[in-house]
């Protein structure tokens, strides 16, 4: 359905499990991309051998805080921070591409530019800043007000700014398409024309560890189950997946001038209204009265470009972390020249200098060439 596709494989701790090289080795060969969402205390440097050779393209290693005392107590574990960093430098000789994350509460959204830091000093390509969703166990703990999010969200903006080399990204947080600017099939900033978007359901699912699919780890609507359906009947049929693909969101959200490139947060919506497509609770944006509601997209009115499988196999051997920037910047320069399918020469003729690549590979500690 999506080579290439990312799989994370989180939990929990995925590294408590026994077969984990065994999974990360089957999704590789199945052409998907393996990542790990890992608490990174578990992670030394025989595991991050282990889980390199076998095709991971890189671990997702939370880091709350920078201080040890804070990120220990909301771990529940002393020693978690020490654990957290020693499992980056792993993560980082054996080749794997590192992404620090972090989830930003009152007590710790002053020090995002102190986090950024250590994932810069850590060699990580990217810091994901996750805003909690108060679904589940969630629904007890401390979330931000709608003020605190949006300084929250203008401070993420600038430390991009400062830190060209390094993506800065705001995750369960649409709202930042807003602040950039950005409607749908719009891409600027470092975003693509989807990214930071809401993508349950559209670009994006979950599977439970019984088999259920869910549109996301945050909404416990089951779309189907695989122990009796294909991934692709219920990515294909499912009504809601359908819904919230195709069907604008309501209350102020629908008639917001971002309704598309923004949209909300269905997770939020769910958990306040009982309702996938009511409006977003958190979002304190108002439209300004003279701005009608956002129109449909125009990128999904664009022209397909298709991909020859020479392309497509040329494509792959372009480092994971950074493929489907490349893929989107190629689609559109086919369109830009009205090419409508991509060949291996066409990829040859518009790839990225060698040495972009090779910077980003020295970044992320890689050990094999780029071809």
């Amino acid at each position: 359905m999506a080579p290439g596709a990312m799989l994370v494989l989180t939990g929990g701790e995925p590294l408590l499990r026994s077969d984990l090289v065994r999974l990360v080795k089957a999704a590789a060969d199945g052409g998907l991309m393996p990542v790990i969402g890992t608490n990174g205390t578990l992670l030394d440097a025989a595991r991050a051998e282990s889980l390199q050779d076998a095709g991971a393209a890189g671990a997702g290693i939370s880091l709350d805080s920078p201080a040890p005392d804070f990120h220990d107590r909301l771990r529940g574990a002393p020693g978690a921070w020490v654990g957290a960093r020693r499992g980056m430098a792993a993560a980082r000789q054996a080749g794997l591409a590192i992404v620090v994350q972090a989830t930003v509460f009152e007590e710790n959204r002053h020090d995002l530019a102190a986090l950024t830091d250590i994932a810069a000093q850590a060699g990580a390509m990217a810091f994901n800043v996750f805003f909690l969703v108060c679904t589940g166990r969630g629904v007890t703990q401390t979330d931000l007000t709608s003020a605190a999010y949006e300084e929250a969200l203008r401070e993420i903006v600038r430390l991009q700014d400062d830190h060209p080399g390094l993506k800065i990204r705001a995750r369960c947080a649409p709202y930042m398409r807003r602040m950039q600017g950005l409607h749908a099939g719009e891409r600027g900033g470092g975003y693509a024309d989807w990214s930071s978007a809401c993508l349950a359901g559209r670009r994006y699912f979950r599977i439970t560890p019984q088999g259920r699919v869910t549109p996301c780890p945050y909404v416990p609507a089951e779309a189907g189950d695989l122990r009796s359906q294909s991934v692709q009947q219920i990515w294909a049929e499912h009504p809601m997946l359908l819904a919230l693909r195709n069907e604008s969101p309501g209350g102020k959200c629908g008639a917001c001038d971002f309704r598309y490139g923004c949209g909300g947060c269905r997770a939020r919506a769910l958990a306040q209204h009982g309702d996938l497509l009511a409006e977003d609770p958190k979002c304190a944006y108002l439209p300004p009265s003279e701005r009608a509601p956002e129109p449909p997209p125009e990128a999904a009115q664009r022209r397909r470009v298709d991909w020859e499988r020479d392309a497509e196999a040329r494509l792959l051997r372009v480092p994971a972390f950074v493929r489907g920037k490349v893929r989107a910047l190629l689609e559109e320069r086919a369109v830009s020249e009205g090419v409508d399918r991509i060949t291996a020469d066409f990829v040859m003729r518009h790839r990225p200098p060698s040495a972009v690549l090779d910077r980003l590979r020295a970044r992320v500690g890689a050990r094999e060439p780029i071809d």
